[in-house]
């Protein structure tokens, strides 16, 4: 067996030895759910999109989730096609259903981390002449109506939280190795970030997203 997956299995045996307890499987079980389906993150972009002072936002973390979305589950775990742990370790403990998918990379914690990631971005303190500030940033909502950022930072923190537990989740249940936990919080965080770059280039020659239009005074120079 490759060094690297004898490594990996090894670390994911202890880790489940480290953590196993009886009064802790129900609230792993619990919080590895939130993540089924896109479930959690799904839920909560619905929400940032209806809610007028959040729009845009919601644009950026469900244009987020969805690349991260196509990225890991319909590229990378065909391709890769990796055996989850219980196949190739006996001492493995499986704690729920066969997804019926590969294991890498985790696409729970990919899924989850993504939005959470893209909200904590988008919503990061901008640089000013005199130091970081929230009132610079763009506005979160539509048509100039927009949530507090510094609130919405907040809550964007204890996303990639509940996304880091979903991830622990996974390997607590023996549903991934640790890499493809690990792998799964690049892939959404990456993703995240290239969507939110990709967009702030696009406002400053169309305008912000749900505002009034205008152009970057530096794209025709």
């Amino acid at each position: 067996m490759d060094q690297f997956i004898q490594f990996d299995g090894n670390l994911l045996i202890g880790i489940q030895n480290a953590l196993n307890a009886d009064w802790l499987t129900p609230i792993m079980k619990s919080i590895t759910f939130l993540g089924e389906y896109g479930l959690l993150p799904i839920l909560v972009c619905l929400l940032l999109l209806i809610f007028k002072r959040t729009r845009r936002l919601g644009i950026i973390c469900s244009l987020s989730l969805l690349v991260t979305f196509i990225v890991c589950n319909l590229g990378l775990k065909p391709i890769v096609d990796r055996e989850r742990p219980w196949v190739l370790f006996e001492a493995v403990n499986r704690m729920v259903a066969d997804p019926g998918d590969a294991s890498f990379p985790s696409g729970h914690t990919a899924n989850s981390i993504a939005p959470a990631w893209a909200a904590f971005v988008a919503t990061l303190p901008m640089k000013t002449s005199t130091g970081r500030s929230y009132d610079v940033v763009p506005c979160l909502g539509w048509r100039g109506d927009g949530a507090d950022p510094k609130t919405a930072h907040k809550w964007s923190v204890l996303a990639i939280i509940i996304a880091a537990l979903i991830g622990l989740s996974r390997l607590y249940l023996g549903m991934h190795f640790p890499s493809d936990v690990v792998c799964g919080f690049l892939i959404g965080m990456i993703c995240a970030t290239l969507v939110y770059t990709i967009i702030i280039a696009t406002e400053k020659k169309r305008g912000i997203i749900g505002g009034p239009q205008h152009k970057d005074p530096a794209a025709t120079e």
